[in-house]
């Protein structure tokens, strides 16, 4: 167990006296989550040309992501501020080749359509996406997803190659897509520990041979971790009234506490064992007989 450095000396009789030594980290700064390939993944649907896409072959319109999703959480917000590596893995190889050509190479994805000219087929290559998000409050570890932004970095080689009756061609993939979803995303924090998840349904429009001819749309989630230091812990003042003891605190929701009494800071006890809140306020009661005591919390 780790001991957080958090004690206060409480006098039972009614005087009250504390000391309340915090130790945590920046909550302004930017954090990097690492994404879960096992966890993390996005199926393609939507048209080319017009025409329904179907699979190319079994899970040719499905594969999984890596990489980071930076984001900056203060004051009980949550901002995704750009500079996200989220990256999309080969799932097979699949037509046309890079540039348009008939054949198969690897790809991210690989879809066809049926034309009344004959199929039409289409293969993404390099998909790379970043997010960015205005604020977002985020209670009880929820917050909604609805204001996310998926995006193609404009440096980054994502394209479309396809082929059809009509034209053949590599496209490079740009623009934007709002996180169009309702399930709210989540955010909890166990031991050393932190994991965001997400839903995901961003619909994109292309220009292959004319304009707004290609939908290409995202469902799926992603799911990703960091490792947070010692999360900021504060002790609010305690309370003692004849022999009962409160002591109340703030932490991220979700901890786990002991709460430990001692009379000569030497021999310490158990008072409670898995102290644990929905929300960030925590608070711990017990009766203690002698006339002082000092108190612990223990994570």
């Amino acid at each position: 167990m780790k001991q957080e450095n958090l004690c206060c000396h409480l006098a039972t009789c009614g005087a009250v006296s504390w000391l309340i030594l915090t130790g945590g980290i920046d909550l302004a700064s930017a954090d990097v989550f690492t994404i879960n390939p096992a966890q993390s993944s996005l199926t393609l649907s939507g048209s080319i040309l017009g025409y329904s896409i179907a699979p190319q072959g079994a899970g040719s319109l499905t594969t999984t992501y890596n990489g980071t999703i930076q984001a900056t959480q203060s004051g009980g917000t949550i901002q995704f501020t750009g500079q996200s590596v989220i990256t999309a893995q080969t799932n097979g190889s699949w037509q046309p080749l890079a540039g348009g050509a008939s054949g198969n190479a690897p790809a991210d994805y690989g879809g066809k359509a049926s034309t009344f000219l004959g199929t039409a087929y289409a293969a993404l290559r390099s998909i790379l996406l970043d997010v960015t998000s205005p604020p977002i409050p985020v209670s009880s570890g929820q917050f909604s997803p609805s204001s996310l932004t998926f995006s193609f970095p404009s440096n980054a080689t994502s394209a479309i190659d396809y082929h059809s009756a009509v034209g053949s061609g590599s496209k490079v993939a740009n623009g934007n897509a709002t996180n169009n979803v309702a399930t709210l995303a989540t955010l909890t924090t166990v031991g050393s520990t932190q994991t965001l998840t997400l839903d995901i349904n961003a619909q994109f429009t292309f220009t292959l041979v004319s304009s707004g001819d290609t939908i290409v749309n995202l469902s799926g989630q992603f799911v990703a971790t960091r490792n947070v230091a010692p999360a900021l812990v504060v002790l609010q003042s305690p309370a003692v009234t004849n022999h009962v003891v409160t002591l109340k605190w703030q932490s991220p929701a979700g901890q786990f506490f002991q709460v430990l009494n001692s009379t000569n800071l030497i021999a310490w006890q158990t008072n409670a064992s898995n102290v644990t809140s929905a929300t960030t306020n925590y608070a711990w009661t017990g009766t203690n007989p002698a006339p002082s005591g000092f108190y612990r919390l223990v994570q």
